[in-house]
């Protein structure tokens, strides 16, 4: 789908949502929607198709029309952490841990259903329909700024060891902050921080999961995936939410984090090319503690990288650049 045309078909699902969470529960009829929206009432079908599989759960009668009903309670353990918020709607939720960080105590826990501003790395817009898991967890860690990345770490450990140990989902991490399975994005993590020179005032760890949604509800060119999708089934948000919780509060304890999440990558033995500081391509050769990626250059020269944007390079794209490589070095030599 064209941007121009999937912009304008966000615009009506979005008008379709608003009138059916202004009846508050109530039936309103597909010709009503499709009146006010100047359409038909097969159009208005397909676009509650549509925002069915962004997870919306919307209820439909040929005789009443349609009606939305509300996401299923999530079921979090007292404990798991020093406080939950859960929101219905939020711009972002790492924006508003970021407004309440300095009050909360470490393990505050932000959830929103939907996320209408939610962002990734580099401010990229990121997309939080109903269904997936949308949290910030304040965290307040007594280490010195440079090892802030343990949080991201933990994050990305704990989705995969959850994924795998709930779902057996083969989840693997895509430096520096993605969890994939099957190759396609299932979670990203953003960890913003805020410190003096040598001390650390919080840190705020994103995660984002794609669970109860479709695929297809997702921008193509993410070349994402989701729980749901994986499984053909729906899962207890709750529930991966709270092992989540567990696995990184138990990881960041831990003196073990960084080989299990250098063990868990997907990055290590690829072809890469890193880009945002730079463009680099090579091969990604290993992980270190701080979690910087060693790349070798096509040129044989070791890189030391410690952000940017990672892509694995496919198979086409490795014999094109490889090929390039050669002609290169017949010419140099």
């Amino acid at each position: 789908m064209r941007m121009k045309e999937r912009r304008r078909a966000e615009e009506i699902s979005g008008s379709i949502i608003r009138r059916l969470r202004a009846a508050s529960g109530d039936w309103v009829s597909g010709r009503e929607l499709g009146d006010a929206l100047g359409m038909s009432r097969a159009a208005v079908w397909k676009h509650i198709m549509h925002l069915r599989a962004m997870g919306y759960r919307i209820e439909a009668s040929t005789r009443l029309g349609y009606r939305l009903l509300g996401p299923e309670p999530l079921q979090i353990p007292e404990g798991i952490c020093s406080r939950l918020i859960m929101l219905e709607s939020i711009g972002s939720t790492n924006e508003f841990a970021r407004q309440i960080a300095s009050e909360s105590q470490s393990w505050t826990v932000v959830i929103a259903e939907v996320q209408t501003a939610g962002r990734g790395r580099l401010g990229r817009e990121w997309f939080s329909p109903p269904g997936g898991i949308w949290m910030s967890i304040i965290l307040k860690p007594r280490v010195p700024p440079s090892e802030a990345f343990r949080c991201t770490m933990a994050a990305s450990v704990a989705v995969c060891r959850s994924l795998r140990d709930l779902y057996a989902l083969d989840a693997r991490i895509k430096w520096p902050n993605d969890v994939l399975v099957n190759g396609r994005k299932i979670c990203g993590i953003l960890t913003e921080i805020s410190a003096e020179l040598d001390v650390i005032n919080y840190v705020i760890t994103g995660i984002g999961i794609n669970a109860n949604m479709s695929a297809s509800a997702l921008p193509e060119e993410w070349n994402a995936t989701t729980i749901s999708a994986e499984l053909k089934r729906e899962i207890s948000r709750g529930e991966l939410i709270t092992r989540v919780l567990e696995e990184m509060r138990a990881l960041l304890e831990s003196g073990e984090l960084y080989q299990e999440w250098a063990k868990l990558s997907d990055t290590i033995n690829r072809r890469v090319r890193v880009q945002g500081f730079g463009d680099v391509t090579g091969l990604a050769e290993s992980l270190e503690p701080d979690g910087a990626l060693i790349l070798r250059r096509d040129d044989g020269e070791r890189v030391r990288i410690l952000a940017g944007d990672c892509i694995h390079l496919r198979s086409a794209e490795q014999r094109r650049l490889d090929q390039r490589s050669n002609i290169c070095t017949g010419l140099r030599g």
